[in-house]
């Protein structure tokens, strides 16, 4: 990917755009350019909607979202906003301009860190990553080192289960137990897969739909949070042969990845370090690997039981890794896990 110099100043538009009105609503905007532009794409074979608009300097998640995460943990670092997790409030009815130039510099930061990210080798003929997804976590994780106390991993409450939502600790308590984390994988998966085998062309249409219905997420409604597990369904499709049954498997494995780095990052933590964006970033180089090995010309029956076997593995693991019940009771004080 060439470098733009350009696109380099645009971004502080887009990154003041995405702590003007806050991480989440902006996102949701992404969404629904997404949305069209998938849908551009399919009709014209031109992606130019998709690229400029929907992951471009305004609106891309690079820039907007990860710049609406970082000034969140920089106002509460200044005390203007009760939480550096907050990725749903508008920052500029705060009446922070010095918040809002965060926001703007963390775009620019997204920008050359998606761009660093886009070049590095390619894994086999697919790109070794995500990039946007990794250059998320990547800003944010400089947010925290910034603004926040908790380190990278957070402070575990002294007692308690990391993996194991609590009252003071969660990414969704709703999204959390492995019955819900599986039901959500293979029912969301199945329905993403087997549209993008039908249709092949409209991918990218499921992550824009999944992305856009978290307006809800914005109003307090719990629903589920699936735009990791649409994009890698639509992604390993698209690049191992349409095959419905890889499609669900990813779907399941990024359900439960996205509570794993949801538990890593963020909910022990001070700010928001997008498990979604962790989940895509490994989701992708997995898929590369399998790609580049071969593994995903793999079809049929034998891809089925791959399936029911990732499926029974992380239903095992994350059950153990919940059992242990927390021994703290509430208010007691923190320590580094």
């Amino acid at each position: 990917m060439e470098f733009s110099f350009l696109y380099l100043v645009a971004s502080f538009g887009g990154g003041l755009l995405g702590a003007a009105l806050g991480g989440l609503p902006v996102f949701v905007l992404c969404g629904v350019a997404a949305v069209v532009g998938a849908g551009i794409t399919a009709a014209t074979g031109d992606a130019t909607f998709m690229n400029l608009v929907a992951f471009g300097p305004l609106l891309g998640p690079q820039v907007s979202f990860a710049g609406g995460a970082a000034a969140a943990a920089y106002a509460a670092k200044k005390g203007k906003l009760s939480s550096g997790r907050d990725i749903v409030t508008a920052m500029m009815g705060i009446k922070s301009m010095d918040t809002l130039i965060v926001g703007g510099l963390f775009g620019v930061l997204g920008y050359l860190l998606w761009w660093a990210l886009a070049n590095l080798p390619m894994i086999g003929d697919t790109g070794a990553t995500n990039p946007i997804a990794f250059s998320i976590v990547i800003n944010a994780i400089i947010a925290r080192l910034l603004f926040g106390k908790t380190g990278v991993f957070g402070k575990v409450r002294s007692g308690d289960n990391r993996w194991r939502a609590s009252d003071v600790a969660a990414w969704l308590p709703w999204q959390t137990q492995p019955v819900e984390l599986l039901v959500v994988g293979i029912s969301f998966g199945l329905v993403v897969a087997f549209s993008t085998v039908q249709m092949p062309a409209l991918a990218g249409v499921w992550f824009g739909i999944s992305v856009a219905s978290l307006v809800f997420l914005q109003y307090g409604t719990t629903v589920p949070v699936w735009h990791h597990i649409a994009l890698s369904t639509e992604f390993v499709i698209a690049i191992g042969g349409a095959d419905l049954w890889w499609g669900v498997t990813f779907a399941v494995l990024a359900a439960f990845l996205g509570d794993f780095f949801g538990m890593l990052f963020t909910a022990h933590g001070d700010n928001h370090i997008d498990p979604p964006s962790a989940t895509l970033a490994t989701t992708f180089t997995l898929m590369a690997i399998l790609k580049a090995t071969g593994l995903l010309a793999v079809h049929g029956t034998a891809s089925l039981v791959i399936l029911v076997v990732v499926s029974a593995l992380c239903f095992g693991v994350f059950t153990a890794l919940k059992s242990r019940p927390h021994a703290a009771v509430e208010g007691a004080p923190s320590a580094a896990d």
